[in-house]
């Protein structure tokens, strides 16, 4: 059973895909699978770096992502040049997850998973929610509130993201009562697998 887990930036996504880690569970995130394909011999590393140019290289020739990140995140056609190349080379992999691990409980973290129409490769959604203002506070202390601000942009609102969601953990409290659900979600799921 192949389950997503989303929400928006600063939700709490990876503090439920850590839940799942010291629960036992396999959790894949997204955004490392999208840097493993950029890695120099990596299918995704020269049509990057064509696309690109090689400003955005490191000294020791790999992608620098944050630089990366810098020019898809302030301008909307860089961000569909980047999101053509990687992103069918990522469902690929989530594809291959879902192959692997056919008879166990697999989780991957997406972020982008309704702006991209992901939801079908999955079982069943997991939407993490938390208010606006601990979301951008959170995500704040990592990116910077202006980064933030625009990353949001990108994002679908929660309203949208509800409606093809399945399941719905609210971080809205402390992490007992958001380990609680993670609990509560994972013995339903597993009932579902027997």
């Amino acid at each position: 059973m192949l389950v997503g887990i989303t929400g928006n930036i600063g939700s709490g996504k990876s503090t439920v895909s850590n839940i799942l880690k010291s629960l036992g569970y396999r959790v894949f995130n997204a955004d490392i699978i999208g840097k493993k394909i950029l890695l120099k011999g990596r299918r995704g590393y020269k049509a990057v770096v064509r696309e690109f140019g090689t400003e955005i290289l490191k000294e020791d020739g790999e992608i620098d992502t944050k630089k990366l990140a810098s020019m898809v995140f302030s301008d909307k056609k860089n961000l569909d040049k980047l999101t053509s190349i990687t992103h069918p080379l990522i469902l690929e992999e989530i594809s291959l997850i879902k192959r692997i691990y056919t008879n166990s409980i697999v989780f991957v973290e997406a972020a982008v998973l309704f702006e991209y129409g992901w939801q079908k490769l999955f079982d069943f959604v997991v939407l993490v929610f938390a208010y606006k203002g601990q979301r951008f506070l959170r995500a704040s202390r990592r990116f910077g509130l202006k980064e933030v601000i625009r990353r949001e942009s990108f994002q679908l609102p929660y309203e949208k993201k509800l409606e093809y969601s399945d399941f719905l953990i609210c971080n809205t409290e402390n992490v007992l009562h958001l380990k609680e659900q993670v609990l509560n979600l994972v013995h339903y799921l597993e009932e579902l697998e027997t």
